[in-house]
C-alpha cells in the first residue's frame, strides 16, 4: 500500500490493529514520541522502519506544548490516531523512540533518543533521570557523541546518521516534481525563505534598505512574474507571532505550514535565504546557492561551519543583483565542508537505526536491506488579494 514514490504508510499506523499478525513471543508495541513536526522527522522516519514489520505495532503519541495541533494534524494525515501522553505515559511496550524529552514519568521500557543541536543537547537529554530503562543517545555525527563518563552507566550512545540528510539526497531526482507541487511556473524561479523564531534576534532585520520583514523587501523588489517567495519556519523552534504579516501573504508569499515536509521545500528552492540554522545548514546539500542574512556566531559547532559557504545578503544592495551574482560564483563544493559536518554516516540512517532498534527489541532484523524514500509533496498556505484573511 504505497504511492508510486512511496509516499504512503505501508501499513496504517493505528491505534488499535486487529490485523496484528505474528507468533505471540515475537510480538512487540512501539511506541513513537513526537514533540514537534520539525523534531518528529527523525522518530516518523523510524516508524516507518518500524511499520513494515507484521511482528511490530507502532503507537504514536505527541508531548504536551505549543505545537500540539500542528503535530496531530501530521500524525492524522500519516493515518494514525494519536495516543493521548496521559495515556501513553502509562501504557506497556518494548520500545520508546522520542526526539526529546517531558519531565515527568515515561513508559519503563528502552528508549531511544535523537538529539537535535548536537552534544550539548545529547549530554543534557543523558543527565535527565525520566526513567528506569536503557537510554540509546542516537547522534547524527562522530563529534555529537558525547563521552562515556557524560552519559551515564545505563546510557548508550551511537551514531546513527541523519535522516533529514538522507531523505533530502534521496528527493533530489524529484526537484520538478515538488516545484510543481508547489505550483512554481516553468518560467519562475522559487525563493526559500527561513522565517525567523519567536525572540529571535537577527542583526540585519529585515535587511533594513525601506521597511518591513525580508520577506517582505524579497516580495517587494523581486518581479512576481519571474519568483515565487515561500516561507519556511525554522526546524524545532517556534514561530514568530509577527513572522508572516497577513499584507505579506495578500502580496504572493507562499507559506509552508508547521505540519508540512520543509525538506521538500528546500529540494524545490532555487535560492535558500535565512539565518544560520537549520533550513541554510541542510539547504548546503541541494546544491543551489545559499545566503546568510546574518554573521554566524562565534561559537564551536553546526554555526560556525556554516561561515565557509559564505555567501552573504547585505542590507545595502538590490536583492535581485545579489540572488543574480549568487548564481554566477556559487559551486556547490564551497559548502561541502557543512555538507560533511551533518552526518558521518551519510546514507546509513535506516540500517543504523533499525539495526539498533531491533537489537533493544531483542528480534531478529526483517531480511531486507532498508532505504531511504523520497520525502512527501509539500503544500503550501497563500492568501489571493481579493480574499480577507484572518490574523
Amino acid at each position: 500500500m504505497t504511492g508510486p514514490m512511496g509516499f504512503e504508510w505501508r501499513r496504517p499506523l493505528s491505534r488499535f490493529d486487529p490485523g496484528w499478525w505474528g507468533g505471540l513471543g515475537d510480538r512487540r508495541t512501539v511506541l513513537v514520541v513526537v514533540g514537534s513536526p520539525e523534531l518528529g522527522q527523525p522518530v516518523l522516519d523510524t516508524a516507518r522502519l518500524a511499520s513494515t514489520d507484521p511482528r511490530l505495532r507502532v503507537l504514536l503519541t505527541t508531548l504536551p506544548g505549543p505545537s500540539d495541533a500542528a503535530v496531530d494534524a501530521l500524525l492524522r494525515d500519516a493515518g494514525t490516531v494519536p495516543l493521548s501522553w496521559r495515556e501513553a505515559r502509562s501504557g506497556d511496550f518494548a520500545l520508546v523512540v522520542a526526539a526529546g524529552l517531558a519531565p515527568g514519568r515515561w513508559p519503563s521500557a528502552p528508549l531511544i533518543v535523537f538529539p537535535w543541536k548536537g552534544m550539548e543537547r545529547a549530554v543534557h537529554l543523558a543527565g535527565r533521570k525520566i526513567h528506569g530503562g536503557p537510554v540509546v543517545l542516537a547522534c547524527a555525527h562522530e563529534v555529537d557523541r558525547p563521552l562515556l563518563h557524560e552519559t551515564g552507566a545505563t546510557t548508550e550512545a551511537v551514531v546513527v546518521g541523519d535522516s533529514v540528510h538522507d531523505r533530502i539526497v534521496a528527493s533530489l531526482p524529484f526537484r520538478d516534481f515538488y516545484r510543481r507541487a508547489l505550483g512554481v511556473g516553468r518560467h519562475r524561479r522559487l525563493v526559500v525563505v527561513a522565517l525567523p523564531a519567536a525572540g529571535a534576534a537577527n542583526r540585519c532585520g529585515g535587511l533594513r534598505r525601506g521597511s518591513g520583514t525580508l520577506a517582505h523587501r524579497l516580495l517587494t523588489e523581486l518581479p512576481p512574474e519571474g519568483f515565487q517567495v515561500l516561507g519556511l519556519h525554522e526546524p524545532g523552534t517556534l514561530p514568530s507571532p509577527s513572522s508572516p504579516s497577513a499584507a505579506d501573504l495578500r502580496n504572493g508569499l507562499g507559506l509552508l505550514p508547521l505540519e508540512a515536509d520543509w525538506r521538500a521545500a528546500l529540494v524545490a528552492a532555487d535560492w535558500i535565504i535565512g539565518a544560520p540554522g537549520a533550513v541554510t545548514r541542510y539547504g548546503t546539500i541541494t546544491g543551489v546557492p545559499v545566503m546568510l542574512t546574518d554573521a554566524p556566531p562565534r561559537a564551536t559547532g553546526i554555526s560556525s561551519a556554516a561561515a565557509s559557504y559564505g555567501v552573504r545578503l547585505v542590507a545595502h544592495r538590490p536583492v535581485l543583483e545579489q540572488l543574480t551574482e549568487a548564481v554566477a560564483q556559487w559551486r556547490p563544493d564551497h559548502a561541502q565542508t557543512v555538507v560533511r559536518g551533518i552526518t558521518s554516516e551519510p546514507g546509513r540512517f535506516d540500517r543504523a537505526v533499525r539495526r539498533t532498534m531491533y537489537r533493544l527489541l531483542r528480534l531478529p532484523q526483517p531480511a531486507t536491506i532498508p532505504v531511504a524514500e523520497p520525502v512527501s509533496p509539500p503544500f503550501r498556505i497563500e492568501c489571493p488579494a481579493d480574499r480577507p484573511i484572518d490574523v
